[in-house]
């Protein structure tokens, strides 16, 4: 058994190794400099650097703007009440209440609050040792200021993660739930047996994949707005999946119920080219180590299917087929036909939109690129 084996893949241990190199040496750093300074909880600021030191730039860029403006808040606030309520125990623990339950009210819906209400709590029932209160709301400052300003650097200069690449990644790693999930509607309505907790398990999992796409994005915005990064806006791209996520919604609701059999025996044929060719343009996108942006992909088949089953349903109207249908079964029949052009679209968009997932794995940090070829150096 190879040694790798107990902990994973490389290349899926890589980024987790980085990761820890990355938070290990800014805390080190942290802390030292903390200590050459002589300030009494210089262990603060290695912890602040743990917290701080992110997957990518952009999350880290997030976690010290939450820390900071957190910490400086909580720091005033915390120095203030204890200024004001003296070392009594008992005059103590009411500062101390009365200020968690406004700042926890706050933190419901401010991430910073929460450090902020931390940070006041500290400096509220520190110890006498470490100074006035006024001075060890400066000192918590110091230490934060210590443990960001290194985790930042940490994150810019060793092994530097982007939020774009990141991104990309992920789409590409999730959009095979998309296809399988298409498929598998397809299937049930073929088969006419709908299989309730597989379409929930697959969905439970691209509701995590596109809240994860929009965590990244936030970061990758937050990497640009900072001059970290120059991904370009994903806006269209995550636009365009999350349409044919709606779609699938739209397509699984009609296929809870099973379409009445003559109907079901017209669109057999139809279906099963379609499900086949959406398969075949999923493998296309989701299987392949080029960049999709030199992918010759088209919807044709795709396209071609979905006219035939549009012309099928058409050729129904007026028939003995559709007369036979309750206003619930035809409701659902012309629900299935809306799906499927809609369908039809979204492919189509997702597939126009790939060139997007090349430009996000490419991005870099432009004031880097800048050195790198003011000095020369091949990037």
């Amino acid at each position: 058994m190879s040694h790798l084996s107990i902990f994973g893949d490389w290349q899926e241990m890589k980024p987790r190794v980085r990761q820890a190199l990355k938070a290990t040496i800014a805390a080190c750093l942290s802390f030292i400099i903390a200590d050459s300074m002589g300030l009494p909880q210089a262990f603060w600021a290695a912890v602040v650097a743990i917290v701080v030191t992110q997957a990518s730039i952009g999350a880290s860029l997030g976690h010290v703007l939450d820390w900071f403006m957190g910490s400086v808040i909580g720091a005033i606030v915390g120095g203030v009440v204890a200024v004001l309520v003296g070392p009594g125990y008992g005059v103590r623990v009411a500062g101390l209440a009365v200020t968690v339950l406004v700042m926890a009210y706050f933190a419901a819906s401010r991430p910073h609050m929460r450090i902020a209400c931390v940070t006041a709590t500290i400096i509220i029932l520190g110890t006498p040792m470490l100074g006035t209160p006024m001075e060890s709301a400066g000192i918590r400052i110091v230490e934060v200021i210590i443990g960001t300003t290194v985790a930042t650097l940490t994150m810019l200069l060793v092994y530097p993660a982007r939020a774009g690449p990141a991104l990309a990644d992920h789409i590409r790693q999730t959009l095979p739930l998309y296809f399988q999930l298409i498929c598998d509607l397809l299937d049930m309505t073929i088969s006419g047996s709908y299989d309730a907790d597989k379409v929930k398990a697959s969905a439970a999992k691209i509701r995590a994949a596109i809240a994860t796409n929009e965590e990244l994005r936030a970061q990758a915005q937050r990497e640009v707005s900072g001059h970290l990064g120059d991904s370009p806006d994903p806006e269209a791209l995550l636009t365009a999946i999350r349409r044919l996520w709606h779609t699938e919604l739209i397509l699984a609701r009609v296929v809870s119920q099973p379409l009445p059999k003559d109907v079901l025996d017209l669109l057999r044929g139809g279906l099963e080219k379609l499900r086949d060719a959406i398969a075949a343009l999923g493998t296309e996108l989701t299987e392949t180590a080029q960049p999709m942006s030199d992918l010759d992909l088209d919807t044709a088949e795709i396209e071609a299917a979905i006219a035939k089953l549009n012309q099928t349903v058409d050729q129904m109207r007026g028939g003995p087929e559709l007369r036979a249908l309750s206003t619930e079964e035809l409701l659902r029949l012309m629900t299935l036909d809306f799906a499927l052009e809609q369908l039809r679209q979204s492919l189509k968009d997702l597939v126009h939109r790939r060139g997007m997932l090349t430009k996000l794995a490419g991005s870099r940090i432009p004031w880097r690129q800048e050195i790198r070829r003011l000095l020369k150096v091949e990037v």
